[in-house]
């Protein structure tokens, strides 16, 4: 067992500058100890076996420095990290237990927190096996008088939280790669064939020409959608206020919707990227006039966790919901299997889920066709 509480009754008396007893202002018992924060938030230590043996369970390193920045308590998980006995840790610096390159942050951090009152830092930290990533906090501890008496603070093994940004930064990397060879190496064949296509119908018009033209629009809106997906799967930075209805209402402009009607029952506003649920929208709108025909109902309302698109539609076979936000599958011979994939991405980057069902008997009517697309965005008690 760490000594903790061989140094903590003496520091929390030197931090406090008392040992409680009978307080006269109704705070603590006879024998409590205090150790009081910068803040002026006083700890009450009156179980000391508890307290140990609560610090002692934390998965997180705890500690506590001196004045002087030496070590004079801390949990067994400092122990188990470093491999040391609890005499080699008593009195060290916080920067000898770092590599080198990183000490100097951790001294920086150090005085940052007796000036500031407050620091937070990551640091490498040398174990007899691989090298711990660690995120440090630090809390400026004063006695009665103001006077700094030292700091406490918590390190938390961030190794596989560091390792997992630098994994998806470089998948970003890749997939930006990709997206531009896509986007130039595919972009301009098409655009000449495009071009020598709409120069032959200026000659003369053809069934096979029309064909042909139908076939490069086609693999147009592949490239397209291929650049949302490679460029989109991050998650939403900066987002901003989003009026459902209003971005519904400008995506519906955006799509070619023949007779089509939408009625928008939504007031949920939401955090996210305007552009990003513009696309949202308008995939959804476009795959429902896709597969529900010209005069396609579309209606977009909330629901207890969020928010549901539906339309009047043949709905989808419920073998089929699952795979239908898989990429590369289209109910229509012209679709390009992205549109939903797309729809997914963007929801999961904002942080929701999306699953599809049918209208069953959602809108009071015995019929069960059309698909509805239910977001949950993790609402309680949303109108409907």
């Amino acid at each position: 067992m760490i000594p903790l509480f061989e140094h903590l009754p003496g520091f929390a008396s030197r931090s406090s500058g008392r040992t409680e007893s009978g307080r006269s202002d109704g705070g603590g018992s006879d024998g409590e100890r205090r150790v009081r924060t910068d803040g002026g938030f006083d700890r009450v230590l009156a179980d000391p076996d508890l307290v140990v043996a609560g610090i002692d369970a934390l998965d997180d390193v705890f500690y506590v420095y001196d004045e002087d920045a030496r070590l004079v308590a801390w949990n067994r998980r400092l122990n188990d990290v470093l491999g040391l006995d609890d005499d080699e840790l008593r009195g060290t610096r916080a920067e000898d237990f770092f590599i080198e390159a990183d000490r100097e942050r951790v001294r920086e951090a150090v005085a940052d927190v007796f000036e500031r009152g407050e620091t937070t830092v990551e640091a490498r930290v040398k174990t007899g096996g691989p090298v711990v990533r660690f995120q440090l906090s630090g809390h400026r501890l004063v006695d009665d008088d103001g006077t700094v008496v030292g700091f406490s603070g918590i390190g938390r093994d961030v190794t596989e939280k560091h390792e997992q940004a630098v994994r998806l930064s470089l998948q970003n990397e890749r997939l930006e790669s990709f997206a531009g060879t896509v986007s130039h190496d595919l972009r301009n064949p098409l655009q000449v064939a495009t071009g020598l296509i709409e120069l032959e119908r200026g000659e003369r018009e053809s069934a096979r020409l029309d064909r042909v033209g139908r076939a490069l629009d086609r693999m147009e809106r592949i490239v397209a959608d291929v650049l949302t997906v490679a460029r989109e799967g991050s998650a939403v930075k900066d987002p901003t206020g989003v009026a459902l209805a209003t971005a519904a209402r400008r995506a519906w402009d955006t799509v070619e919707t023949d007779d089509a009607t939408l009625d928008v029952r939504t007031q949920t506003v939401v955090e996210g990227d305007p552009d990003r649920l513009d696309r949202l929208f308008a995939n959804l709108f476009r795959n429902a006039v896709e597969h529900g025909g010209p005069g396609v109902a579309i209606s977009v309302v909330d629901t207890d966790r969020g928010f549901a698109v539906e339309d009047d539609g043949p709905g989808i076979p419920e073998a089929d919901r699952e795979r239908v936000f898989d990429s590369g599958v289209s109910g229509t011979r012209d679709g390009t299997g992205f549109g939903l994939d797309i729809v997914r991405g963007i929801a999961e980057a904002h942080g929701w889920t999306v699953a599809v069902t049918d209208r069953g008997n959602v809108d009071g009517s015995n019929d069960s066709d059309g698909a509805r697309f239910e977001f949950d965005l993790g609402l309680v008690g949303g109108a409907d």
